[in-house]
């Protein structure tokens, strides 16, 4: 049940009011924006909100049942919020929101929190940005549960999805390593870097940059070839400069031989490599075996 505090309750059930909208986005990499739709900018538990950013809000749509709560944020392409190479590097996907309503005359009254959840799709359009705002009701709408398959279906050092399956048991921490770029083959997607690691050792991994143009940024490795090569599966949006550094995580190419090999963990194994296919389920029978 929503809580509105005392004394904001009390100036909503006045004849006029003075209330404004707050939105506040935190992107995947930390940083965090903040704006209201009040003339004037204002600091709200250690946040500022600002006032001049031209935004607008489309009409908060609440569902009772379990549909997706949805509105959409509209502003100007000026680069200002919206960075084109932010977008299409995904450090806006799945950017955590909340927007709130509170009295711009009297902040201190408190908050009406209204609608929390993730950024969605962004698309450009005629000089405008617009970005999908959607409610927490859409981690409902996830699928939920395991199908059999012959690769792994865990991610390498990651948490166990939220019916508990797909635990690798592994961690993260232990198998990636602090790397420093000391070339440069193409600026935006393959690099050499200072490793004691064996050939092939990070392919299939990810590539976090820590330092640089495209610090925060995740990467898929392709391959990491002889003398420290490593490829990216796709180009980065801003290009890489000999000094920059990344922390890489170990590649797992899912399949038994490489949980057993390379990680000493096929007890952790999530796949099911000997189990007969469709071919041999439905296969005639043979008389001589």
């Amino acid at each position: 049940m929503k809580t509105i505090p005392i004394a904001l309750a009390a100036h909503q059930a006045g004849d006029t009011t003075t209330l404004a909208h707050a939105l506040r986005i935190t992107r995947s990499d930390g940083q965090v924006f903040a704006f209201t739709s009040a003339g004037r900018s204002e600091p709200i538990d250690g946040v500022t909100y600002r006032a001049d950013q031209g935004l607008t809000i489309s009409n908060i749509d609440s569902t009772a049942g379990f549909g997706v709560d949805s509105l959409e944020l509209t502003t100007l392409d000026d680069g200002s919020l919206f960075d084109h190479a932010d977008i299409r590097a995904g450090v806006w996907q799945n950017a955590k929101f909340l927007i709130f309503r509170y009295n711009w005359a009297s902040p201190a009254d408190g908050v009406e929190y209204l609608l929390a959840g993730i950024v969605g799709n962004i698309t450009q359009q005629l000089g405008t940005i617009r970005a999908e705002l959607r409610g927490l009701q859409q981690y409902l709408q996830q699928p939920l549960g395991s199908v059999t398959s012959k690769t792994c279906r865990a991610r390498l050092a990651d948490q166990p999805s939220p019916n508990g399956n797909n635990i690798c048991g592994l961690s993260a921490p232990a198998w990636t390593d602090a790397l420093t770029i000391t070339g440069i083959t193409d600026p935006r997607r393959i690099f050499t870097v200072s490793t004691a690691r064996a050939v092939d050792w990070f392919s299939e991994g990810l590539a976090t940059f820590t330092g640089g143009a495209n610090a925060g940024l995740k990467a898929k490795i392709k391959t990491h070839s002889t003398g420290g090569v490593i490829e990216l599966l796709s180009p980065l949006q801003r290009d890489l400069v000999v000094g920059d550094t990344l922390s890489a995580l170990a590649g797992c190419r899912k399949r038994r031989s490489d949980c057993r090999d390379k990680f000493g963990n096929v007890v952790n194994f999530q796949g099911e490599p000997d189990l007969p296919g469709v071919d041999a389920l439905t296969a005639t029978p043979d008389a001589s075996a």
